[in-house]
């Protein structure tokens, strides 16, 4: 009797041993968590450049200066970084011009990469790096994808942000990203301004790197810009210029503030253009 006891309790342990297994995140080994936070640091450097061009330039030189690098990582990290270039040179596509024939062919080899990686896993398996760039992606890739997809995909990103932050709750990126996505997502779906602006909060109080203070700053500032508190709003874009002074990203936030539009307009399709040709008048 006791041997049976002993057995099942043994059957037990490695089953809930197994089942551990499963739901653990992948880990990143030390060389790949560096090198994430290395192209945080680039990502940031890139608001120095004078012009997008000039930023495209330097990713694809620091994509192929790095390429032995990535190649030797695990294939989640790899994609991980992949999935942060890929943004980088988007975003810089996008700034040039928001219906660039070049954005999709940047996202979409990465999102077919990114979601065949993910088939059968779930962000409770994932790293928490992996689920927040990837989720980079696909955001920006909905505009190619048909709506009832998008919908979905926008849907499960609420769930999969709600777990990165259950695990890392002092997390200033995926405390970000959460408040995107409260911001965005219409009321019926779930939106929420206030709870947007908690998650702003939240991530500028827990930002350390340089990256995080300086864009934390700026959407904390933005959201109190949307709430007609220029004071705060003054203070926290003065807190972002402290960490990289001088950049033409800021003085295009000051001159739309000027004019009465926030960063969360100007990343709007619908509203964009129509900023663009009041800011061409100042």
């Amino acid at each position: 009797m006791k041997l049976q006891k002993k057995f099942l309790w043994v059957l037990t342990a490695l089953f809930s041993l197994s089942s551990l297994q499963k739901t653990m995140a992948e880990a990143f080994t030390q060389t790949e968590n560096d090198f994430i936070e290395k192209i945080f640091d680039f990502r940031l450097s890139l608001r120095a450049c004078a012009t997008p061009d000039e930023s495209i330039e330097k990713i694809l030189l620091f994509e192929k200066q790095n390429e032995k690098a990535l190649e030797a990582f695990g294939e989640e990290a790899a994609l991980t970084c992949r999935n942060m270039l890929a943004t980088a040179l988007y975003n810089c596509e996008y700034e040039k011009d928001m219906h660039s024939p070049k954005m999709e062919p940047i996202l979409r080899p990465q999102y077919e990469r990114l979601t065949k990686y993910s088939e059968g896993k779930t962000a409770e398996t994932l790293n928490p790096w992996f689920v927040l760039t990837s989720a980079d992606i696909t955001n920006s890739m909905m505009q190619f994808l048909p709506r009832s997809a998008s919908i979905t995909v926008g849907l499960q990103e609420k769930k999969d942000y709600a777990v990165v932050v259950k695990n890392n709750p002092q997390m200033p990126f995926a405390l970000t990203l959460s408040g995107w996505w409260y911001y965005y997502a219409p009321a019926v779906g779930g939106g929420s301004n206030s709870k947007a602006g908690e998650f702003f909060k939240k991530a500028q109080k827990y930002a350390v790197s340089s990256y995080d203070k300086y864009y934390c700053n700026i959407n904390l500032a933005q959201f109190y810009f949307e709430q007609k508190d220029t004071q705060k709003c003054g203070i926290y874009m003065e807190e972002a210029e402290k960490v990289l002074p001088g950049t033409r990203y800021i003085e295009l936030l000051k001159k739309m503030n000027k004019i009465g539009y926030s960063l969360f307009d100007y990343n709007m399709n619908s509203r964009r253009e129509k900023i663009d040709k009041k800011l061409l008048k100042q």
